[in-house]
């Protein structure tokens, strides 16, 4: 690749990789398949832009990657990035309380969901921390253990846990291997 001396290919570039971006996004806001972008969203914007800009806009909008891979690709790296920014605040506040739920989804297969409550910028926020297969059983030890690995992977501590709450399942609230009985104990280590 070439660029020229005024650097407009560099330019030109980084408006593709940026619309795609702001694409992929939305497509991902919208809860809609990422094959959507090359088979509708990509075919309409390049009819619009040809019937009103004409045949040379359409071949600079033509350049814009929606490929079905490409999408993939940028809506885990924005997750990833979003998951990032959660857990610097995470790590940046002094204490957060986390909330747990433990299902069961249609294929029969152990969900869980932990939700993580916080100050951010003078004010409670609650988001999404991470949701995970359980692969064995639904025991506090093993709800735990999932916790525990997540909190290791992404250097969080459980000093900082002011508080566990959780649906009420007797899994959860088993007065010596339930999950909150479990949490405790490792809030106080």
């Amino acid at each position: 690749m070439k660029i020229d001396h005024t650097g407009g290919f560099q330019q030109n570039n980084e408006k593709n990789v940026e619309a795609s971006y702001h694409i992929a996004f939305m497509v991902a806001q919208q809860k809609k398949p990422h094959t959507l972008d090359e088979t509708l969203i990509k075919p309409s914007i390049l009819k619009a832009v040809e019937i009103v800009f004409g045949e040379e806009s359409k071949s600079k909008i033509a350049q814009i990657s929606l490929s079905n891979n490409t999408v993939k690709r940028r809506i885990d790296e924005l997750a990833l990035g979003i998951k990032n920014q959660l857990i610097h605040k995470l790590k940046h506040s002094v204490f957060f309380a986390i909330q747990c739920d433990e299902s069961t989804d249609v294929a029969n297969c152990c969900q869980l969901l932990v939700y993580c409550r916080f100050i951010n910028e003078q004010s409670i926020a609650e988001e999404l921390l991470f949701s995970n297969a359980l692969n064995s059983t639904s025991k506090g030890s093993d709800v735990l253990s999932a916790i525990d690995i997540f909190f290791d992977q992404n250097g969080l501590c459980w000093k900082n846990v002011v508080g566990v709450y959780t649906d009420g399942a007797p899994a959860m609230l088993g007065s010596r291997s339930g999950f909150v009985s479990l949490a405790k104990i490792k809030t106080r280590q």
